[in-house]
Formats: structure tokens, C-alpha cells, sequence
């Protein structure tokens, strides 16, 4: 581990990265940047330094990840990019020199040239992603270069019961999209992936080097390396209808979605039902019955014939 002792960022930066628990804010954040810093180098090919070498954190956050590699910002290139523009401001501030940040939209696209990077890694960001996953999934590969490593995370058999609330079944999983297009306010929206949907969809792009379905805090990590392909999103995204495995988690999902629904729709029917009981509700009737009456009026003028 890097002996520099980094700076802690301010507590609403870290929560920006899912830590929830305030009594754990600190302790959690630091706990999973050195978890993550040591899993990446373990899973990198033997040998490798990281002397001259250009390496980018893609979905850096506020620098959980990132900032326990100053040791190695003395001999690399050390970038790291995110969306939150927030976060990326403390870096600038905080760790350049010697790191370079900059903030990306959450649409694909990295200002960089082809085979630029010898190591990407992206920690809970595909996690995340639900459209956008196959474009950035090909931006990534665009700027790795030719022996690069990309070490991607993802939320699989750790995280069925916490995420899903059910049993893992590998074959039913695939890329599972849960809370679709809930705010980020709230939680956000959860991605799971199984193993053989990343090896049959990621692999179109990579050479699977290392997958583990399951560490020990819970998430799943991939190793991977560019494949000489060009592939576009449609490429990724394919579905083989020969494969039982795609069939079945549509379904799934499918389900999984109308059991959403039905969740949402019976908290809003409870929160009317809560509302209509107070005393506001019952205190502006008066109100609501003189506006609809009004609105008759309004109409019976408008058009005599009523």
C-alpha cells in the first residue's frame, strides 16, 4: 500500500459514491479504496510496473479508488474522470499535481486518442450504467491500447439478495436492469450481470484475462484485454435467440419490472390514501368543490348547448 497518506474529501463527495451510512461514511470509503487498489493490482498480468505508464480511473468519484495511487503518480500518468462535476473540482484542487482530472458527460466519449491508456480500470460504474453501458463499453476499448488491462466491477451473485431481494440463478440474471430511471436522489438504478453474459456480450470486444464471480465484499471483478475487433453497439447489445440463457432473463427482467410497478403504484395509492385522511385534505374540500364548481360554469359559458 501507498505509504503518502491521502486527503479525506468532504462528506457530501463521499456520499456521492454510495456510501449511505453515516456512521460508517469515512471508514467505508477508505476501507473500499484500499480494497479496490489492492484487488487491481493483484489482478494485473505478472510483471507488470507501472514505470511510464498511462492509467485512467473511468468513474473516479471523488477520488476513492484513485487517490491511494499518489506513490505510483510519481512514475505514470495517472488520470481519473467522472460526470459529477463537484467531485472532479475537489481533485483538481486536491490532487493535481501530480494526478490530471477532468469530467466527462454521461453520454460515450473520452478526449483522448485510440490506444491510449495501458490500464483502465472502472469501479462500481457498469453497476450503474443501463443505456449507455455498450458505448462507453466501446469508448473504453477505442483508448486502451493494444496490451492494455481493463478491470472492470460488477454486482452478481454477491448482491442478489441485497439488490434483488431473491436467490441467485445465474441463467436468469444476464444484464439485469432494476429501478429503472429512478433518481439518483433516491438510490438510482441497479445493474446486475452474470458471468456468462459478460463473457458472451464484453467478450465480442475483450479477451476474458481473469473473471471472479465473487470477492469477498461481495462484487465481481473481469480482467480483460482489447480484442483487434471494431465493435459497435449493436455488436454488444445482440441477443442470440439460440441461447436459452437470453431468453430466460428477458423474462425475468420482464417480471422483475411489472413487480416494480406494482410496488410503485400500491406506495402512491398509500400515500393518497394518507393524504386524504389529513387535516389539510379535509380543511381544503370546501376549496377543491367551489373550484370544481366554477370549472362547470366556466364550461356551460363556453358552450351553451352543455
Amino acid at each position: 500500500m501507498s505509504a503518502i497518506q491521502p486527503p479525506q474529501p468532504p462528506p457530501e463527495l463521499i456520499r456521492y459514491v454510495g456510501h449511505r451510512n453515516p456512521a460508517r461514511l469515512v471508514e467505508d470509503f477508505e476501507l473500499f479504496g484500499r480494497r479496490y487498489r489492492a484487488t487491481i493490482l493483484d489482478m494485473l498480468p505478472p510483471g507488470w510496473s507501472f514505470e511510464g505508464k498511462r492509467v485512467l480511473d473511468f468513474g473516479c468519484g471523488s477520488g476513492r479508488v484513485l487517490r491511494h495511487f499518489l506513490e505510483e503518480a510519481n512514475v505514470a500518468e495517472l488520470h481519473g474522470c467522472d460526470i459529477d462535476a463537484a467531485s472532479i473540482a475537489w481533485l483538481q484542487q486536491s490532487l493535481s499535481p501530480p494526478m490530471r482530472f477532468f469530467r466527462n458527460e454521461e453520454e460515450p466519449g473520452l478526449p483522448f486518442p485510440d490506444d491510449h491508456f495501458d490500464l483502465i480500470w472502472a469501479t462500481s460504474v457498469f453497476s450503474v450504467l443501463t443505456d449507455a453501458w455498450s458505448g462507453w463499453l466501446r469508448e473504453l476499448h477505442r483508448v486502451l491500447s493494444e496490451d492494455g488491462v481493463l478491470i472492470v466491477t460488477f454486482v452478481g451473485e454477491g448482491g442478489s439478495e441485497f439488490v434483488a431481494h431473491e436467490p441467485w440463478v445465474e441463467d436468469r440474471v444476464g444484464m439485469n436492469v432494476l429501478a429503472y430511471g429512478v433518481s439518483w436522489d433516491v438510490g438510482g438504478p441497479m445493474v446486475m450481470h452474470s458471468p456468462w453474459w459478460i463473457r458472451e456480450h464484453w467478450g465480442r470486444a475483450f479477451d476474458i484475462l481473469e473473471l471472479r464471480p465473487l470477492t469477498e465484499w461481495g462484487e465481481g471483478l473481469v480482467a480483460m484485454r482489447r480484442r483487434d475487433v471494431s465493435p459497435t453497439v449493436e455488436d454488444l447489445e445482440r441477443i442470440d435467440p439460440r441461447d436459452e440463457r437470453e431468453v430466460l432473463a428477458l423474462r425475468h427482467n420482464l417480471r422483475q419490472v411489472q413487480r416494480e410497478g406494482v410496488t410503485v403504484r400500491e406506495a402512491h395509492d398509500a400515500e393518497l390514501r394518507a393524504l386524504q385522511q389529513s387535516w389539510s385534505w379535509r380543511l381544503t374540500r370546501p376549496l377543491r368543490g367551489a373550484a370544481r364548481l366554477l370549472e362547470q360554469a366556466q364550461q356551460r359559458v363556453a358552450d351553451p348547448r352543455r
